[in-house]
C-alpha cells in the first residue's frame, strides 16, 4: 500500500511539474496561472449551481409549495405627488410707526392709553400751545378786519370810487392775514400728535409734563390687520418660486394658526453672503393673533405631478447595480413570489418617493414584510 501511495504521489508531482513546464514554455506568468485556476473553479461552481437549480425544480414538481411569507402590497396607480420646501421668515407689520411731535414742547395731555384702538386722525397727545392759540385768536380778528375792509374797498372800486392803490392794499392785507392764520394753525397742528392710520397704541414712551421733540419717539403705533413676511430662499430655487404663488404659513408659537398667503414679490439680486434671494408675502390677520417679529414657517410647493407612481422611501434598497424594491409576481404555478425590481427614483418628500422608471400600473409593490423576502421567495398577500 505504501509503495502504491508513493507511486501515485510521484505521478502527481510529475504531472504538476510537466504542467508548469508547459505553462512556462507557453510564456504564462504565475499570476496568469492563478487566474486560469480561478476561472476553472468558477466554471465548476456555475455548473454546480445549475445542477442544484435543476434538482430544486424537480423537488417543486413533486412536493408542495414551500411556506409563504405574509406581506402587504401597494398596487401601483397614478396619483398626485407634491414636493415642498420650507423656509423661515420674520413677521413685520405693514403699517408701523414710532410717532413723534413735529416741534419741541411740554406734554399737556396724553389722550389715549396703551392697547387702545384708535382711528386715523384721532388725537393721541397734545403739547402746551397757549401762545400759539392766543396768536390764532389775534390773527382771526385781524383777518375779519382785513376782509371787511377789502369787501368795502372792492364795492367802491367796482363803482369807480377811490384809487386802485387803495383797492390793492386792502386785497393784499386780507391775503396776508389769511396766510398768517394758516401758518399759526399749522403750528397748532404741529403741537398735536394724531394717529397716522387706524391701529393700536402699543407703547407710550413719555408722561404728561415731559418734554417731547421730533428726535425722540413718543408713541409706538401699529396696525395688525395686514402683515408682511420676509424670508430668504436658497438660490437653487430661483426658477421654481414666482410672485403670485400661494404658500402655507404656520407659526411655532401659534400651533393652531395656519394661513394661506400669496408671494407678493421676489428680489432680483442674489445675496452674495448666503447665496439667497428674498421673498415677501402679504398676510391677512383676522383676530390679530399673529404679532410682528414672530418667526413664520413657510411651506412652498416647488414641484407637483398628477400621475406619479409613489412608494414609501423606506422600502427602496440599493446594491451594486442600483436602487431596487420587491414586487409580488405570479410564477408558472400561479403562486406569488417576490421579485427584485430595479428602478429610477425621483424626488422624495415626507417619507414618500416618486418612481420615474421601473414600475408599471397595477404592479404589486411589497410595502410590508419587505425585509423578510428576497428574490424568489414565496409570498402571500395579507
Amino acid at each position: 500500500m505504501k509503495t502504491n501511495f508513493n507511486k501515485q504521489t510521484g505521478m502527481k508531482t510529475v504531472v504538476k511539474f510537466l504542467a508548469v513546464l508547459l505553462l512556462v514554455s507557453c510564456g504564462m506568468s504565475k499570476d496568469q496561472m492563478i487566474k486560469k485556476q480561478i476561472e476553472a473553479k468558477k466554471s465548476k461552481i456555475l455548473k454546480l449551481q445549475e445542477e442544484i437549480a435543476g434538482l430544486e425544480d424537480q423537488l417543486s414538481d413533486t412536493n408542495d409549495i414551500p411556506p409563504a411569507i405574509v406581506v402587504g402590497v401597494k398596487q401601483m396607480k397614478p396619483e398626485e405627488f407634491k414636493h415642498y420646501i420650507t423656509v423661515f421668515g420674520n413677521v413685520e407689520a405693514s403699517k408701523y410707526a414710532k410717532v413723534s411731535p413735529e416741534m419741541n414742547g411740554q406734554i399737556r395731555k396724553i389722550h389715549v392709553e396703551e392697547g387702545q384702538h384708535v382711528n386715523k386722525g384721532e388725537l393721541l397727545v397734545s403739547l402746551i400751545n397757549d401762545v400759539t392759540q392766543s396768536s390764532i385768536s389775534e390773527a382771526r380778528v385781524s383777518l375779519e378786519l382785513a376782509a371787511t375792509t377789502y369787501e368795502k374797498q372792492k364795492v367802491l372800486w367796482d363803482q369807480g370810487i377811490g384809487s386802485e392803490i387803495q383797492y390793492l392794499q386792502a386785497k393784499t392785507q386780507k391775503q396776508a392775514a389769511e396766510e398768517r392764520l394758516n401758518m399759526l394753525e399749522a403750528q397748532l397742528r404741529m403741537s398735536q400728535v394724531r394717529a397716522p392710520f387706524n391701529g393700536i397704541v402699543d407703547k407710550i414712551y413719555l408722561k404728561e409734563g415731559d418734554i417731547a421733540g421730533p428726535m425722540a419717539p413718543l408713541v409706538e403705533f401699529v396696525n395688525l390687520s395686514n402683515l408682511t413676511i420676509k424670508a430668504d430662499v436658497s438660490e437653487k430655487y430661483v426658477e421654481d418660486i414666482k410672485a403670485g404663488e400661494k404658500v402655507e404659513v404656520t407659526f411655532s408659537s401659534l400651533p393652531d394658526v395656519q394661513r394661506t398667503a400669496t408671494i407678493k414679490r421676489t428680489t432680483k439680486v442674489i445675496n452674495p453672503i448666503n447665496r439667497t434671494f428674498q421673498i415677501e408675502l402679504n398676510l391677512e390677520n383676522p383676530g390679530e393673533k399673529i404679532r410682528p417679529n414672530m418667526i413664520a414657517s413657510i411651506r412652498i410647493n416647488d414641484f407637483g405631478s398628477d400621475d406619479a407612481f409613489v412608494v414609501p422611501s423606506i422600502i427602496i434598497k440599493r446594491d451594486i447595480t442600483g436602487d431596487y424594491l420587491y414586487v409580488a409576481l405570479p410564477n408558472d404555478k400561479n403562486a406569488l413570489i417576490a421579485k427584485k425590481r430595479y428602478l429610477t427614483r425621483g424626488i422624495s418628500y415626507e417619507g414618500n418617493t416618486m418612481v420615474t422608471k421601473g414600475l408599471s400600473e397595477d404592479d404589486k409593490v411589497i410595502v410590508a414584510g419587505y425585509n423578510l423576502v428576497s428574490s424568489g421567495t414565496y409570498v402571500t398577500v395579507n
